[in-house]
């Protein structure tokens, strides 16, 4: 299927900033504004609260009140002008209001991963556009620990990491944030080949009232860890173990909450249901599903059982689908063994069910194809919409085809139809009620009708957006049947 392309560097300025922006009191704001457009661009904000300030285009400082205030973005080029109203909310453990954008390691690097391979991946960021779209986190996973030590007796660096406050503060300067990973368990996953063993966020002997597939230690130092993490200058954890236990997710939030820095909380591996309510009132994200993986088989998994997640998320709180398999990855000689096709529909389910947005692949050896995949700003919006209503699954061809209906905070709707036949076939579905379309991956228009036909070709996957107050009536049938 044919995707727009996509040109962050030229034309007039289009931002890209979501409608609401969360951030903790009295704790550092860091926002780089996500604008596209020709280059030299001018960035201008008006009604930041005091402790605000704008510097080429990032919005840093801290409040030291609570408060709710809106401030409009104004960007300007020599083809033109464009502004955005996006509403602040500044309170206790407040941010991440929309799905986090950004990089995480795993895929790309694997245990390989370095400092310096970090930092070429904040620089490709920036330098490509990618950063002008929306993606602000450089997240480092698993394999950049050694062993306990330093002042805060806590988890540090192996010699593939240098200065982890140097990393952050380069980071930093970019406008973007940092990211990084442990466990509750004495024993990490992810341990580089060099290694016996990479510690985790407890010590001594196994607490017998938590057994999990590696044990954790009856020492619990999530205190010394954060404090280090802290220092360092990180904004965002990703904590891994399974089964996840409210106990631990709250003794790391706590300690998180402790910092002077704004810190996001994402649980994973298995984040289970029963605990629903624990997980949409103390994470940011969370996940329950497998590890990403380039196969069309885990792919589609993904969407097995996931409206049950319905209750959970909500504005802030997200489940989590796991970093992109696409593009050049740690392993198979560096090269995704998913069509084109498919990795529409892995982007498509992730942004559709507001997962968080995390590119995992060697920046520097991006497709076209692939840029565009991850670039188009449409789709982006889909996933960054601050209504944040989970979909809700439509009637369509139960066998082949799962249709899902979601409300936009514009008011209009968006449909998203997954092909999941194994087949190699292009299904219809035959949308009636009136309503103005847009194919939200191709860009473009389609005559207010009553009658859209949507063709989906296999494994891949279509999102339909339609105008606001025209879409009510706009119900699938399956079997095509003419377009209007």
């Amino acid at each position: 299927m044919k995707i727009a392309h996509s040109v962050p560097f030229a034309g007039k300025p289009s931002i890209h900033a979501p409608s609401v922006f969360g951030a903790s009191t009295g704790k550092p704001v860091l926002y780089r504004i996500p604008v596209t457009g020709k280059r030299p661009l001018a960035v201008s904000v008006a009604g930041l609260a005091d402790g605000l300030s704008l510097k080429d285009g990032v919005i840093s400082g801290s409040v030291a009140e609570d408060a709710e205030f809106f401030a409009v973005v104004r960007a300007e080029n020599a083809e033109g002008a464009d502004e955005r109203r996006i509403r602040f909310v500044v309170a206790p453990d407040t941010r991440l209001l929309t799905p986090l954008m950004g990089f995480t390691s795993w895929n790309a690097f694997g245990s390989k991963v370095t400092q310096e391979r970090m930092e070429k991946t904040a620089d490709a960021l920036v330098a490509s556009g990618l950063a002008d779209c929306g993606y602000g986190y450089v997240n480092i996973d698993s394999g950049w620990q050694r062993e306990y030590g330093g002042p805060f007796d806590a988890i540090q660096p192996n010699a593939k990491f240098p200065d982890m406050k140097w990393f952050c503060e380069r980071t930093h300067a970019k406008g973007l944030k940092c990211g990084i990973y442990s466990t509750p368990m004495l024993k990490a996953w992810g341990c580089p080949e060099e290694f016996e063993s990479i510690p985790g966020c407890s010590r001594g002997e196994p607490d017998p009232l938590y057994s999990c597939t590696a044990p954790i230690g009856s020492e619990k130092l999530e205190r010394n860890n954060v404090r280090q993490w802290d220092e360092w200058g990180f904004d965002y954890l990703k904590y891994d173990w399974t089964p996840c236990d409210p106990t631990h997710a709250a003794r790391m939030r706590r300690a998180l909450l402790g910092a002077t820095r704004d810190f996001a909380l994402c649980v994973t591996v298995n984040a289970g249901e029963c605990y629903w309510k624990f997980w949409r009132e103390n994470c940011a994200s969370w996940r329950c599903n497998s590890d990403s993986l380039d196969e069309w088989g885990r792919i589609k998994a993904f969407l097995d059982g996931i409206d049950r997640w319905k209750p959970a998320v909500c504005r802030g709180h997200y489940f989590d689908l796991d970093m992109m398999e696409t593009g050049a990855l740690a392993w198979n000689d560096g090269r995704t063994r998913i069509t084109e096709d498919e990795a529409i529909f892995a982007y498509s389910m992730r942004a559709f069910f507001q997962s968080p947005l995390q590119l995992s692949c060697d920046l520097g050896r991006m497709t076209d194809f692939e840029f565009d995949l991850y670039t188009n700003d449409e789709v982006i919006a889909i996933n960054q919409d601050a209504l944040s209503e989970f979909p809700e699954r439509v009637e369509g061809d139960k066998e082949n085809l799962l249709t899902y209906r979601r409300r936009l905070e514009d008011g209009s709707t968006v449909f998203a139809v997954f092909n999941l036949s194994d087949a190699e076939e292009e299904r219809e579905l035959r949308f009636d009620g009136i309503a103005a379309w847009r194919d939200l991956w191709a860009k473009t228009d389609v005559a207010r009708c009553a009658r859209h036909v949507c063709k989906v070709p296999a494994h891949c996957a279509v999102l339909l957006k339609a105008t606001a107050g025209d879409a009510k009536g706009a119900v699938p049938v399956a079997g095509g049947g003419g377009a209007g």
